[in-house]
């Protein structure tokens, strides 16, 4: 059980559900230039991790999504396609940081392409379709490994975790190749 500001009691699900729609809400904030907070340890090491991938591969990326049919915006069955192209491996459905971080690079290009579009309304609501995701998809991958706070652990930035960012550029590389392939083929 986790103890929250408020001074009730929550189980770690409902930690980890609530985190989702608050992670998922600040990535589209930051995509679009509006102000959020950031206090929050665990985003801002999500933040910064998302800023590596981009750094490394927001062209890629933003070609993924220019190619998108999105003259009508985002569903979450779209979305929820595209994000399980994502998570796809040899081995079936395969979830790591890595791939959490840049399922949320993805929505942070996404969001911002749509808000250009003046698709305003379907930027805001790519965030209700990211934790929608992420509720249904990843809550139980983020559970095993003890909580968003384990992302925190293993990226934030020190020293040790220095050579992450190399998994999250080829990670956000080969999935932006891999799913463009798809597309075209």
């Amino acid at each position: 059980m986790a103890w929250l500001g408020t001074g009730s009691c929550q189980s770690e699900r409902e930690l980890v559900l609530e985190q989702n729609t608050i992670f998922a809400v600040n990535i589209v904030k930051e995509a679009l230039g509006e102000s959020l907070d950031t206090s929050n340890g665990i985003y801002r090491t999500i933040s910064t991790c998302v800023a590596q991938v981009l750094a490394n591969c927001e062209s890629q990326i933003s070609n993924l999504v220019n190619q998108l049919d999105l003259s009508r915006g985002v569903g979450r069955e779209k979305f929820s396609s595209l994000a399980d192209e994502l998570f796809e491996a040899d081995k079936g459905y395969v979830v790591h940081w890595e791939r959490i971080i840049t399922l949320f690079a993805f929505t942070w290009v996404l969001s911002k392409h749509l808000h250009g579009q003046d698709q305003i309304e379907s930027s805001k609501s790519v965030s209700k379709i990211l934790a929608g995701y992420l509720n249904e998809k990843i809550t139980v991958w983020i559970l095993q490994r003890g909580g968003w706070g384990k992302i925190h652990e293993e990226f934030s930035d020190d020293a040790s975790s220095s050579n992450k960012w190399k998994y999250f550029f080829l990670t956000g590389l080969g999935i932006g190749l891999v799913a463009t392939y798809k597309m075209t083929h």
